[in-house]
């Protein structure tokens, strides 16, 4: 009885300090001098600007996914299933890039890609591959806890000593053990891609607008519209989560079903 009061009694404060910052912004948004109105939002998404950051933001955080799932995947799942040094040394990298700050990748970038023939600095080509190496801690381990929770290796060699084709143990276990890793890890990837700024600012010098160089900019300029752009940024993140978790319920409830 005490330990469930005590959960929900951290539960109820946890959810206390991460919704009175979203209402704060909310309310500061919606307000015009006593009276809410809804006329900071509505000229947000007349913007041009803002609707151009929104699509480069997308689009940017979608080619990180991209990068991460084709550049940190492969080595994963065979590190984990046949070269164990591999895994160990991803892992290794993992937490080199998650102590490593957002100011010191960014000027390593400009510092390496500002002469020819790599003269990249400047130009929204780097920010992808900067993305995905900021979220590569966070991607790895995600693929990682899902290879280990499932111990893929003990299904692969059943399929191989009942006869299996190595396609079949890839395709009908060992994907099916890292989908829901490579998922989350994707979702945290994009997050990345969306809300980054220092990264943003020191590789394109502020001259590609994304969402936080326009949030940036929107709150020296107007604080009202920078607040609405805030709000929309925390429910985009806020539907990512739910959209993950609904996803990956409805694949449990489709496992338990198969075994039932």
């Amino acid at each position: 009885m005490l330990h469930k009061l005590l959960t929900r009694a951290i539960l109820v404060v946890f959810l206390i300090g991460m919704l009175i910052p979203v209402l704060g912004l909310l309310i500061f948004s919606i307000d015009n001098q006593g009276l809410f109105t809804l006329q900071n939002y509505a000229a947000l998404f007349s913007d041009p600007s803002f609707q151009q950051a929104l699509v480069n933001s997308i689009g940017i955080s979608l080619i990180s996914v991209a990068l991460a799932i084709a550049l940190f995947t492969p080595p994963l799942w065979y590190g984990y299933l046949f070269n164990t040094r591999v895994m160990r040394l991803m892992e290794g990298l993992s937490f080199v890039t998650f102590v490593l700050p957002a100011v010191v990748l960014g000027l390593a970038y400009v510092q390496f890609f500002s002469n020819p023939p790599f003269a990249l600095a400047g130009t929204p080509t780097l920010l992808p591959f900067a993305f995905a190496l900021f979220g590569m801690p966070y991607y790895i381990q995600a693929v990682l806890n899902r290879l280990r929770h499932t111990d893929v290796r003990i299904y692969h060699e059943a399929v191989q000593s009942l006869g299996g084709s190595a396609w079949t143990s890839f395709w009908r276990i060992q994907f099916q053990a890292m989908a829901p890793g490579i998922l989350i890890g994707s979702i945290l990837v994009f997050s990345i891609g969306m809300g980054e700024f220092t990264i943003t600012q020191l590789t394109t010098g502020g001259s590609f607008m994304t969402l936080p160089i326009y949030l940036q900019v929107g709150f020296q300029n107007n604080p009202l519209t920078g607040a609405a752009m805030a709000v929309i940024g925390m429910g985009i993140a806020i539907g990512g989560v739910f959209v993950t978790l609904f996803a990956l319920s409805k694949r449990n409830r489709g496992v338990r079903d198969a075994a039932h």
